[in-house]
Formats: C-alpha cells, structure tokens, sequence
C-alpha cells in the first residue's frame, strides 16, 4: 500500500515539474468526424393527396330509353369482371307501344305496297303511286330499326360490366323509373390509377408535366411507385387552399382511395453535403467545424437542399479536411479534439 502511494506522489511531482507554474492541461472534446463528400441533392414539392381512378378509365352506363331499374345486383366500390350482372332493366310501357306501331306501321306500308304492284300490273295504278307507297315503307322500316336499335324491343335486359373494373357510384336505386340517357352505374377499368395531390400555391409553379412523383402511401408501407406529372390545375382549390397536380402512376399500384404522399422532383443540385446535425446556427449564422491537426475549425457556410439527413453547404470548405458530426456543441474555433470517424 505505501508503495502505491509513493508512486502516485511520485507521478504527481513529474507532471509539476512538466508543467510550468499555474499552468492546467488544454481542454480537448471527445468527437466523431465525417469526410466531407460532394453529392447531387434532389430538390423536391412535397404533396398529399389519394388515389383515384384514371379519367379516361370512367365510363357511365345508361340506356337510350326510359324504364324502370327491376334488380341491382351490385354496390359502390366493388370489384367487377367483364360480363357480370349489374342490373336488370324494364322498359317503360310508352316504349315498348312505340315498337309495337312502328312494327304495324312496317306491315301496313307493306301491304300497301304488294297491292299498288299488283294494280300496276293491271294498268290500274300509276308508276309514281307505286313509288310513294314504296317510300312510305322504307320510312317506316327506318323507325323500325330505330327502335330496335333504342332496344324497345326488349321488355328486360339485364345490363352486364363490360370489362374488368371496380364499380365507381350507383345513382340509380331498385325500383327508380328513369328517362331515356339516365346514367345507371359508373365503371373504372382495372389497373388505370392516378393520383390527385395538394401542393402550396408557393410551389406549384415549380411543378411541370413529366416531372417524376415518389408516391408512398400514409400507412407505412416502404413501398415507392414512380409516377409522373400529368397536369397541374391552374386554380386554387376552395376546399384546400392548395393547387392540385395529377399524377399518373402504374396499373398494379394503389388502391382506389389509398391517401398518399407525393414527393415530386422539380430540380437537382450538386454541392457538399454534411449530415444535418453537423451544421449549427449562432448570431452570425449557420457554421461548422472541420478538424486539422488535432484541432476543430470553424467554417462559416450557407444551407442549400436537405435530403435523406444530409444538407448541402457552400462556404470556404476545405476538401480532405474531416467535418465535426457528433461533438460539435461543446467546440470553439482552435479547440483541440479527439475521436475519429464513425
């Protein structure tokens, strides 16, 4: 036990006998550096939005006559293959009487035209009679077809999807008699999404067409699909206060209605790049430390784009000097320091 104290009474007389009178060791900061590295920063607008489908996806079904809706067989929001039943439709009785003359009308013009023939035959009609009632045929056969093709004929027909897709409304309800044109159900195709997102008035300008869309979904999930600006809206939205850019992405992307975030790419930069906490701020400005010789050294810098955690600087950068990432708070300008990178 004495031999240990003598020994550190020992190392204590050496280190004053080092050290001139009143003289303390200098005061070091324990930190970890990060190499200073030039990268291209991607500046993005950031917007919120949902998935809907595709304009030129929609298609509202109808029937060019009036009637009632007999049965309906499906709902908003369900999923649909080409030729399912949707719903089934009775034509209305003014309709169908419609077909019905204009099939008597066919039958009598033809009558009459058999026997104006046969007058002729007998020198007892003239050509020009023979060629009204021959007319008066194709008339009425022209407002048979026309009501073939309105589908008077058909006292029901069941209406089925005419491709694969999700059922977008139902305006119309069981039992509902409708006019002629009526929309009925409205279709979208399967696999044609678009996403509508918010972006501030501030930066809609920046947005252009083609640009290229991170969409995530508020969820979550690390999925990124990739779309691309297809139009920006030259007008505020009243209910947002934000201007809306269309964006279109992938068939076999989102769901119709999944809410989402959008990141859209509207420049790049190439510059240094820091992580972010390396940078702090005073009365001057914002500044960092790069280390030379065991000692920190401030550099005055100005902030660019921000990206995955790193920040774009400029300022008088030295290039092979390491910049302060953890430890900086404790630094002054000449401050002696150690520690490596991570």
């Amino acid at each position: 036990m004495m031999l240990i104290v003598r020994r550190i009474c020992l190392a204590y007389a050496i280190a004053l006998w080092v050290l001139p009178a009143g003289a303390q060791p200098a005061p070091s900061a324990q930190v970890q550096t990060v190499p200073l590295e030039r990268k291209t920063l991607t500046d993005t607008v950031l917007g919120y939005g949902a998935v809907a489908p595709a304009t030129d996806s929609l298609r509202t079904l109808s029937l060019p006559r009036p009637g009632q809706v007999l049965q309906l067989w499906v709902s908003t929001g369900q999923s649909v293959r080409r030729g399912t039943a949707l719903l089934e439709f009775g034509t209305a009785a003014d309709a169908s009487l419609a077909y019905e003359q204009a099939v008597q009308a066919v039958a009598f013009a033809r009558g009459e035209a058999e026997r104006v023939r046969a007058l002729l035959e007998q020198q007892l009609a003239t050509r020009s009679q023979l060629a009204a009632t021959e007319q008066a045929l194709a008339d009425a056969q022209a407002r048979l077809r026309q009501q073939q093709s309105l589908g008077s004929h058909n006292a029901r027909e069941t209406l089925r999807a005419p491709f694969d897709g999700v059922v977008v409304a139902v305006p119309a309800a069981r039992g509902e008699r409708l006019a002629a044109g009526a929309p009925l159900l409205q279709l979208a195709a399967a696999g044609r999404e678009q996403v509508l997102v918010g972006v501030e008035p501030g930066d809609a300008r920046r947005v252009r067409t083609g640009q290229t869309v991170a969409v995530r979904d508020t969820l979550g999930s690390a999925r990124v699909i990739t779309g691309r600006v297809t139009q920006v809206f030259g007008m505020i939205d009243p209910q947002t206060q934000l201007v809306n850019v269309q964006v279109s992405i992938p068939g076999d992307g989102l769901l119709p209605g999944t809410r989402v975030t959008a990141s859209i790419a509207v420049g790049q930069q190439s510059a240094w790049v820091v992580p972010r906490l390396a940078v702090l701020r005073d009365a001057k400005g914002a500044y960092l430390f790069q280390v030379a010789q065991g000692r920190a050294h401030r550099v005055d810098v100005s902030t660019g784009l921000e990206q995955d955690g790193l920040l774009a600087v400029q300022g008088p950068l030295v290039p092979d000097r390491p910049v302060v990432g953890v430890g900086n708070y404790e630094l002054h300008d000449g401050m002696a320091v150690r520690g490596g990178g991570r």
